[in-house]
Parts: C-alpha cells; sequence; structure tokens
C-alpha cells in the first residue's frame, strides 16, 4: 500500500478534509511537511480540494531560516499555490511573553495558521505529526511528571487543524520522499541532542526498541487506552464546573468543600482545566496539582501558592480562588472629600457627598450608599487601613479591632489595604461598602443628613460578595487596583 492511497484513506475515514474545502498547509521545508505536501497533491486529484502554504520564519537560526523561507517560496511556485509568509522574532517573543522559545514558536505558529484561515478562507489547517511524534511527545510529558490528562494520544483532528501523517511512521515518510526525490531542508538544530526531543528520539527510542522492536505501536495502544480513560474523567469534571466554577473578579472561584469531595483524578482535571483558563497555554503538571492540594487540605484560612506564569492559588476560607498575581501599592495618605462628587482616581471611586434634611430623606438599603447624622459629622475624608485601626460597627456597642473584623467578614488579607474608609477627624465612620460606624448612625432625633454615595468608574466596577444572611450591611466591596 501506497503511503498516497493510506493518507488518502484516513482523510475519508476519519473525515479530515471534505471536497471542495480550502486547505492550509503549515510548511517548515523539514521532510515530513514537504512530504505531505507532495502527498496531499496527489490525493487532492481524488478528493477535489484546493491547497494553499503557511510558512513562519522564526528567525531563531541566522541564515538557515532565511534559506527555509526561500525554499518554502520555491516549493509554492513549483506546485502554484498561494503562499502566505510571516517573520517572528521568537527569541523576543519568549521573553515578552515569559514563554520557553519552543511554547513561544508553538503559539505563535498557531496563531498565524489561525488568522490566515480566517483571513483567506481556509477551512482546514494540515499539520506534518507522525506516529513518532505521538510516541516522543508521550515519553516527554512522562519524564515532566504530566499526569493521565497529558498522557491523551495526539488528536487526529481538533476543530479546524488536521493531521493525515498521525498514523504514518516517519520511516515511511523517508522511504517515499527517497523514491519520489522530495527536496526538503535540514534543520541543523535536529543533529543536536541538546533539545530534550532530539535527545529522545535519537538516544532513548533506539534503546527502548532494542528490548522491543514493537515499542512504538505498543505506545501508541496505550494512548488510546489513555484517551478512552480520559474522556470518562473529563465528562466528570466539565460536569463539576459548569455547577460549582464562579468569576472572581479576573479569576476563578470554587468551593473548598466541593473540592474535597471529588475523587483525586476528577480533582486534578478541574484544577487543570481551570489554571488554563487563567493562563491559556499553561502545561499544568501532576506537582503543580499537589501544591494545590496541600493549600485545599491546609487548616488555616488563608493559604495561598504561586505557580509558573504568575498564577496564585489561595484559599480565602471556604472558596479557592485562582488568578493571576498582580503586584499593586495600596493608596497612601488621607484625601479630603466635601460636598458634591469627588473623583477619587487613587481609590477607584466617584464619591457624591449631599446633604439632606431628615424630612426629605429616604433611607434605602443600596449598599453603595450611606447615610449620616450631619450634627455628628465634621470634616470628611478617604484613606485605607492603617494598623491599630478601630470603629464601633453598627449595632454594637463597643469599638472594635478593624483586623477583627475583617476576620470575622472573612475579608482576604491581601484585600484589606485597599478597601478605602470613610473618616470624620480621626474616626472611621464607613467601611465603605460594608458597614457604618453606630455613632454616626441616622436616628428618630436627627435634623439634618449627610447622604454619601459612591460610583465606579467601568474600569474598576467592584466585586460584590454578598454574606449568607443577605444584610445590606453584610455587603462586600473588595477594590481591585
Amino acid at each position: 500500500m501506497t503511503l498516497t492511497y493510506k493518507v488518502q484513506k484516513i482523510i475519508e475515514q476519519e473525515k479530515l478534509i471534505e471536497r471542495g474545502e480550502r486547505v492550509l498547509i503549515g510548511l517548515s521545508g523539514g521532510i515530513d511537511s514537504t512530504t505531505l505536501l507532495f502527498v496531499l497533491s496527489e490525493v487532492r486529484r481524488e478528493l477535489a480540494f484546493d491547497l494553499g502554504i503557511a510558512h513562519i520564519n522564526h528567525m531563531l537560526r541566522g541564515e538557515e531560516s532565511q534559506r527555509d523561507e526561500e525554499f518554502v517560496k520555491t516549493m509554492a511556485h513549483r506546485f502554484s499555490l498561494p503562499c502566505h509568509i510571516t517573520r517572528v522574532d521568537i527569541h523576543e517573543e519568549a521573553k515578552r511573553s515569559g514563554k520557553s522559545i519552543q511554547h513561544a514558536a508553538r503559539d505563535v505558529r498557531y496563531g498565524f495558521f489561525t488568522e490566515i484561515v480566517r483571513g483567506h478562507n481556509y477551512q482546514k489547517i494540515t499539520v506534518a505529526h507522525t506516529l513518532d511524534d505521538q510516541v516522543e511527545t508521550f515519553l516527554l510529558r512522562t519524564l515532566k511528571g504530566t499526569g493521565i490528562r497529558g498522557l491523551s494520544a495526539i488528536p487526529v483532528k481538533r476543530d479546524a487543524i488536521v493531521r493525515p501523517f498521525l498514523h504514518i511512521r516517519r520511516k515511511e515518510i523517508e522511504e517515499y520522499a527517497a523514491a519520489m526525490a522530495v527536496p526538503f531542508v535540514e534543520d541543523s538544530s535536529n543533529n543536536t541532542t541538546v533539545y530534550e526531543r532530539n535527545f529522545i528520539r535519537k538516544q532513548i527510542i533506539p534503546q527502548m526498541e532494542i528490548l522491543n522492536p514493537a515499542f512504538r505501536e505498543k505506545i501508541v495502544r496505550l494512548l488510546k487506552d489513555l484517551s478512552n480513560i480520559n474522556q470518562i474523567f473529563d465528562g466528570k469534571s466539565e460536569e463539576f464546573l459548569k455547577q460549582e466554577e464562579r468569576r472572581e473578579g479576573d479569576g476563578m472561584c470554587i468551593s473548598v468543600d466541593a473540592l474535597k469531595a471529588l475523587d483525586d483524578e476528577t480533582r486534578f482535571r478541574v484544577m487543570a482545566n481551570i489554571l488554563i483558563r487563567v493562563e491559556p497555554g499553561f502545561m499544568p503538571l501532576r506537582e503543580h496539582i499537589i501544591q494545590i492540594d496541600k493549600v485545599i487540605a491546609g487548616h488555616r484560612p488563608n493559604l495561598a501558592v504561586t505557580l509558573p506564569f504568575h498564577i496564585r492559588v489561595k484559599k480565602v476560607y471556604d472558596r479557592l480562588i485562582v488568578s493571576k498575581e498582580h503586584t499593586s501599592s495600596p493608596p497612601e495618605g488621607i484625601v479630603p472629600v466635601s460636598q458634591g462628587m469627588n473623583r477619587l482616581d487613587e481609590f477607584g471611586l466617584i464619591l457624591h457627598v449631599d446633604f439632606l434634611s431628615a424630612q426629605e430623606t429616604i433611607i434605602t438599603s443600596d449598599p453603595y450608599t450611606a447615610f449620616f447624622d450631619s450634627d455628628r459629622v465634621g470634616e470628611l475624608s478617604v484613606r485605607v487601613f492603617r494598623n491599630g485601626d478601630r470603629f464601633v460597627p453598627l449595632g454594637m456597642e463597643e469599638k472594635v479591632k478593624l483586623k477583627d473584623f475583617f476576620i470575622a467578614q472573612k475579608i482576604p488579607r491581601e484585600k484589606r489595604r485597599h478597601i478605602p474608609f470613610l473618616l470624620t477627624g480621626n474616626d472611621i465612620i464607613w467601611i465603605i461598602g460594608q458597614r457604618i460606624d453606630e455613632r454616626y448612625k441616622v436616628t428618630g432625633e436627627t435634623r439634618h443628613v449627610i447622604r454619601v454615595s459612591i460610583e465606579f468608574p467601568p474600569q474598576q466596577a467592584p466585586y460584590i460578595r454578598k454574606m449568607p444572611d443577605g444584610a445590606v450591611n453584610h455587603v462586600l466591596i473588595l477594590i481591585d487596583k
């Protein structure tokens, strides 16, 4: 059976390409992708689809990278195919994104392919992954410590990406290329074992084949079994996330108790999916989930761990929050406020102060609005938490430490110094959006009222969390700077 015939049967059986579709080939110029170009050029005579070529010059190998680009242009001219080429300095892109060279190159590559598909009416993207690539990826991920989730077989198709060579051995491709005199360019970096994949290809796999010549086929069968197992756990994970996942600011929030009730493997999938949503492209490893499990199981109410790409996973009492870590300093100093509108950019809010008579005042339950006895209030100002701060919460008789109040309200420690307070003189009269001071409340004897209301610019919209009892004075507004 010829390689062309095998690939045609794979395309038909897996429904990789339909008649009349426009198909983009990711062409690096190496033996695999150039052979794919030759094979698809033959197959399309039977299946009637159109071809185009895409190439990314990663600018990693100087003159060699330029040579590859010129070779791709030559192949496009030889087959009279449209050719889409871009140049990206992957070294700079990796520095900018904080990713490895390989990771950055992959993201740029698929991003470019997607851009061409959308802009030039292609329906499919073909890449030249082979059966050997499946085996090498399996060994790489095993060495890096991935779980079952990371050991699924590479899919023969996913969305617009199809892999016609995925069931083909590299040896078959080399034989076809020799028989058909397929031209291609050699990547000099493939001859070194500095890169992990090359080391596995040249050093590890040959040794494994000495023990079992059918080593590759055994791995592929194992990957199929693992893929079936993964479908079961992925289904459980998706169902759990639909029910339990909540958005919290720019991150995700899950009930700690709900996570504890999951089996270990489903919890791994749940956490891995959340990590990927917070940082697309991140590859969660088993060791990352082990660190998260320690946070979940810990007895302290505030525990956290920082993962690569500045991912922060923290337990705040009964919630686990996953987000990107943002470093910011709390606003400093005291900002005076006066009657009318006060724009407080450093606090991310706008404060409105109005003086009313008691007769014309309607007390509302709006958590963004507070009412005070005007005769007890002097000059107003806003600041954030300081060590030793105290106030008398509405409904109480004695002063309490703000620290104790925050703990009782389960306010995360890192949020406490960002919550603005309204003061008169040195007294805190409102933990804004949270609780007013008992001493300054409106009573039946109040003659004049100060109404203070807040609003947020669109980019500073607050996160609001209602406490279980739903009372107005238990609505918490956290301002994330």
